[in-house]
């Protein structure tokens, strides 16, 4: 992220300067606040981008943990915290915010881990003590998530 000489960034960097201050809008909602997809067409000042960030970090349009459990639990056929890896591929390519091919397997890969010998992947388990699935906790870091 580059800022300029007279203080303004890049609106096509717009999600990732929101993201790093950790919020998580979508691509639609960076959008709607101003972002573009190229570079150089539009620049924000800190005087435009602190309502943006106000606004976004206001929304409720983000999942929750919780949520995204529910959301999953309708592909575990067998109720024992696994589906198809198949069944996740599916939904990252067609619901929602679409993923394309390449981001999904990163997203599988990333988050799941190897698939067993019949196809599943497992989405729950991971801390006790916290109740979060090292699945989701993965997902929901972002693609960053050290930074």
């Amino acid at each position: 992220m580059t800022l300029t000489e007279s203080g303004k960034i890049d609106a096509s960097e717009l999600g990732n300067l929101l993201r790093s201050l950790d919020l998580k809008p979508t691509c639609a909602m960076v959008e709607r606040s101003g972002g573009t997809k190229k570079k150089g067409e539009k620049m924000l000042s800190l005087e435009e981008f602190l309502p943006i960030y106000s606004q976004i970090k206001k929304e409720k349009d983000v999942g929750t943990h919780e949520d995204f459990m529910e959301g999953l639990k309708v592909y575990d056929k067998a109720e024992n915290g696994t589906m198809m890896a198949a069944e996740l591929a599916h939904v990252l390519l067609s619901l929602g915010e679409k993923l394309g091919d390449l981001e999904t397997e990163e997203v599988i890969k990333a988050c799941a881990g190897q698939e067993d010998e019949d196809g599943f992947i497992k989405y729950e388990g991971g801390s006790q003590k916290t109740g979060v699935s090292a699945f989701l906790k993965t997902m929901m870091a972002g693609p960053f998530p050290n930074e």
